[in-house]
């Protein structure tokens, strides 16, 4: 598989403090991978140390040449005293259209709603067509129809550019079902492997709560396979 991204024995230390340790992984084009873990487990910073915000304190991290990234943040904070409308917060308004939110262009983005505002942040990760796209918790704050809504409004995406996601998410019931790749993270790599492989585990079935462990296991022996 031709890998867009991928890290070797990423570690990231700021000011000493040790938030991902260890990190060898790789994802490639067209494939759904979904991180899971502890809530402080290193989930978002290593979405942004793949976008770039953030460097590892060691270790390397290979982009494809060219690669476009979007990124869809867990939430955003916009100044109360600055009105601002979806339109102008967006560089490029059409992409709203893609997203069944066409209508919310002129709309004053204090106003919006949970789910409005998740499909205005896709809106925005979408608006450069991006290779790779990074979610962090995109259902966050939804009911179950907009977790549905969501959700199809992502595999579209995937399905039309072949784009390879990466995705946040405490879901389990979706993980199983649409991930073509789990990777269980607790500031380690926990597991990693398909759904199949990692539902019975018993690290799979822990990591939403806490792991005590500090090894890393390998189910499908991709850590190894993607760095040869």
């Amino acid at each position: 598989m031709h890998n867009e991204i991928s890290l070797r024995h990423v570690f990231f230390a700021p000011k000493g403090k040790i938030l991902l340790e260890n990190i060898s992984v790789c994802f490639g084009k067209n494939q759904l991978t979904t991180l899971v873990g502890p809530n402080g487990g290193g989930k978002s910073t290593l979405l942004k140390l793949i976008l770039g915000v953030e460097k590892p304190t060691t270790g390397q991290i290979k982009r494809r040449k060219g690669l476009k990234i979007g990124y869809m943040p867990q939430k955003i904070s916009l100044p109360t005293e600055l009105p601002m409308t979806v339109g102008r917060f967006l560089n490029d308004s059409s992409c709203l259209k893609q997203v069944g939110a066409g209508h919310l262009s002129n709309m004053d983005m204090a106003t919006l709603s949970g789910g409005e505002m998740q499909r205005v942040l896709l809106a925005y990760a979408l608006q450069d067509k991006p290779d790779l796209l990074l979610l962090d918790e995109p259902i966050q704050g939804l009911d179950v129809q907009g977790e549905q809504q969501m959700y199809q409004l992502i595999f579209d995406y995937q399905k039309q550019t072949g784009c390879c996601i990466i995705m946040a998410s405490h879901d389990l019931n979706f993980v199983l079902a649409r991930s073509d790749k789990v990777l269980c993270l607790n500031r380690h790599i926990c597991c990693q492997g398909k759904p199949e492989q990692v539902k019975d585990n018993d690290l799979f079935v822990k990591v939403p709560y806490a792991h005590h462990h500090n090894h890393i296991h390998t189910l499908s022996g991709e850590v190894c396979t993607c760095l040869k």
